[in-house]
């Protein structure tokens, strides 16, 4: 049998990847367009638990389709279908594209769906594995602490004090950043750590699955546990309306925020008090690393033969999307583009980016995680 290799676009045409993506594309046309249009998703009830913006589950179908197909050709079909399928129901001017919000929803799930399917595909050694997950996670440490840092610099938090909105921030001590450094010089020694276990070689001949069990429950625990979060923070009172949400950042940036995260006219959005929104998927992710570690163990026979992530490889990447969204629509991008572009993002709208992008992600790991392991049950029950 031919080895399955993401770059192979041949392999679009195997039964797997070929019904893999029509299914999905009919998902994710489903979940993206048809559900919000109808105004199905729109549950006050479940809204006041996770997030007031609409939960959409477009980016559980992509990490799921991506994985199981583990094709190019059908993770650039997902995306595509995503973002033709994105569904506004706001009166807003769609021909600037910077405006619209359009190229932020091609980032979105452009980057889910290529890095899913690549990281679900690709072989490597148990070594490889060991280094990836370290130098992955820790990057995703040093973006949270990183993007914090300047954000806390430049006193973005303050818009949303003014509102009453005691959102958590990278506080300073005697104008140092304290916690962001303290993330970061973590996320350092986190991947350091990794790097250092990947050149060890560990060659095992047990067969037993408990190192494979520990990392999967402590992957479905983390996310159980970040969703879990989300939930209280946002039950004690995290969230503020269009109102405020125009005197935080403006009403353009608002515009920006319910086109890409509000399926609801006049929808309302969400604040962590608890703990700097940045930090949450920098700690999943360090959690996930060491789950992983666990399954390249089993899966490698130590450190030494080869592996792949399979379905666990959607969950490498976590908070590099809404990175790349605020870096491509920051002022000094768009300016430098073109010069007449009049929105730019507002550095209080790059919290609020990243708080719903958090919720919208942690919600989506959660059911691709269920979904995938329900399909690998299936998977192994079929090969006995």
């Amino acid at each position: 049998m031919t080895e399955t290799k993401f770059f192979h676009l041949g392999q679009f045409f195997s039964l797997r990847a070929l019904l893999t993506t029509v299914i999905g594309v009919g998902l994710i046309a489903v979940t993206e367009f048809v559900l919000p249009w109808l105004g199905i998703l729109n549950i006050p009830l479940i809204q006041s638990w996770i997030t007031p913006a609409t939960i959409v589950f477009t980016l559980a179908v992509i990490m799921i389709g991506s994985a199981v197909a583990k094709n190019i050709v059908s993770s650039i079909f997902f995306a595509t279908a995503a973002i033709l399928a994105f569904y506004n129901p706001y009166e807003t001017q769609i021909g600037n594209l910077f405006n619209s919000g359009l190229w932020a929803i091609i980032i979105i799930y452009l980057v889910t769906s290529l890095f899913a399917g690549l990281f679900a595909t690709i072989e490597m050694t148990g070594r490889t594995a060991l280094l990836l997950i370290g130098i992955i996670y820790g990057l995703q440490g040093l973006i949270g602490a990183g993007t914090s840092m300047y954000l806390s610099l430049n006193y973005a938090h303050v818009a949303f004090h003014d509102a009453n909105l005691g959102i958590a921030f990278g506080e300073s001590v005697g104008g140092f950043p304290v916690y962001d450094t303290v993330v970061a010089i973590f996320s350092v020694i986190y991947m350091l750590v990794f790097i250092i276990i990947s050149r060890k070689r560990v060659s095992t001949t047990v067969t037993t699955n408990k190192h494979e069990i520990i990392g999967q429950i402590l992957i479905f625990l983390t996310i159980a546990g970040g969703v879990a979060f989300m939930v209280i923070s946002y039950m004690l009172g995290g969230q503020y309306g269009q109102a405020d949400a125009t005197v935080i950042y403006g009403a353009t940036n608002t515009n920006f925020m319910n086109m890409i995260f509000s399926k609801l006219p006049s929808g309302n959005f969400a604040v962590v008090k608890y703990i700097n929104v940045f930090y949450i998927l920098p700690i999943v992710g360090f959690v996930f690393g060491i789950a992983l570690g666990f399954i390249v163990y089993k899966r490698a026979q130590g450190t030494t033969d080869t592996m792949s992530f399979n379905f666990e490889g959607p969950f490498l990447i976590l908070n590099l999307a809404p990175l790349l969204v605020s870096l491509f629509l920051s002022y000094q991008v768009i300016v430098g583009l073109n010069a007449e572009a009049l929105f730019y993002l507002e550095m209080p709208t790059v919290i609020a980016i990243f708080t719903e992008f958090t919720s919208l992600l942690l919600v989506n790991l959660l059911v691709a995680y269920i979904i995938l392991k329900i399909i690998s049950f299936f998977k192994a029950i079929s090969k006995k």
